[in-house]
């Protein structure tokens, strides 16, 4: 993780739709945020899956992929660069859950974020020696681990599907 070699994203949903600022880049859909976080560099790409309202409530599905490793570096940057704190974010999502959030049965769930995929460089195995990896079901929850050979590196691109509380609260 140090050496920025593992891309991961993870899966949020947050309250409302989060704007990008003038200042961000998109490319291919995805907006970054670069705002420092406790005096250090911080960068989050992120985009928007989907929005919808749920009992009033307006919320979206979010992609979100750290480039950096700050202390609590998504849910900070949602909450303070946007004002779209996580649903079941304690400590950021406070003030909307106590005035008119959603209900205390969706929120005692817990934090609405997932990390839900890997993308790394196996060490050790080389392409030629891993196709008949490619989509199998290593996960038990359903997930999946992709193979793609480039040169003759191997690319792993491990996914899990998202957890049955945020299919619940999507519906």
């Amino acid at each position: 993780f140090q050496t920025r070699a593992i891309e991961k994203t993870y899966t949020a949903i947050c309250y409302g739709v989060p704007t990008p600022k003038g200042n961000e880049i998109e490319k291919d859909g995805w907006h970054s945020i670069t705002e420092p976080l406790d005096g250090k560099p911080a960068i989050t790409f992120w985009r928007v899956i989907q929005h919808w309202k749920h009992e009033n409530v307006e919320l979206s599905l979010l992609e979100l992929k750290p480039k950096t490793g700050r202390y609590r570096q998504l849910r900070r940057h949602m909450a303070k660069g946007y004002g779209c704190p996580l649903v079941g974010d304690v400590v950021f999502a406070k003030g909307i859950e106590k005035n008119g959030g959603l209900p205390s049965h969706v929120t005692k769930l817990g934090l609405f974020l997932c990390s839900s995929a890997v993308q790394f460089e196996h060490p050790y195995y080389k392409a030629l020696e891993c196709s008949e990896w490619d989509g199998r079901d290593f996960l038990s929850n359903g997930g999946k681990v992709m193979v793609h050979p480039d040169g003759d590196k191997m690319i792993i691109h491990a996914t899990i599907e998202l957890p049955q509380k945020f299919e619940a609260l999507m519906k």
